[in-house]
């Protein structure tokens, strides 16, 4: 009965070992800040756009992180504006950054609710936000992100920026 009772022991502690060394190497949800860089145009059909965003991600962790992959929507003016996927791999090393090239699509239907509220907004900066999930590399996780910031052509500041990461 003893030795029941210590194998029983055995198994409950190696399965908290277990448990608390795999939550102690997945990426934290404030690991990553994501913010964009640039935005350039480099297709337009009468349907879609295509653009070219960079994006900036940092690393605040103290592991290097490879990434499969991310996935991603641009809201401009609290209205969608273009969607993108990246598959490509990168590695960052703990506490830096890369710059990440990923092309995007927006319909038409995409600017033209664009226009309609710079029509609105006359000479009020306007806000944007980033929000999708980053893929760890051999990892079944995937880690979001949002960040917000405002965008104020009247200023020659190119933008002011209050991030808020999830």
């Amino acid at each position: 009965m003893l030795l029941k009772f210590t194998a029983f022991k055995a198994v409950i502690l190696t399965a908290v070992l277990l448990l608390s060394a795999c939550a102690s190497i997945a990426p934290q949800p404030d690991q990553f800040k994501v913010n964009i860089s640039s935005i350039q145009m480099v297709e337009s059909t009468l349907m879609e756009q295509r653009f070219v965003v960079k994006l900036r991600i940092m690393n605040r962790g103290r592991e290097s992180v490879s990434i499969d992959g991310m996935s991603f929507d641009i809201e401009l003016n609290g209205k969608d504006f273009a969607s993108g996927v990246s598959n490509e791999k990168i590695t960052i090393e703990a506490f830096s950054e890369d710059v990440l090239s990923v092309s995007v699509t927006s319909t038409i239907f995409g600017i033209l609710r664009q226009l309609q509220g710079l029509q609105q907004k006359k000479s009020q900066p306007f806000s944007y936000e980033i929000s999708g999930s980053i893929y760890p590399a051999g990892s079944f996780l995937n880690i979001p992100f949002k960040e917000k910031g405002e965008i104020d052509l009247n200023t020659p500041t190119p933008y002011r920026q209050s991030s808020k990461t999830i």
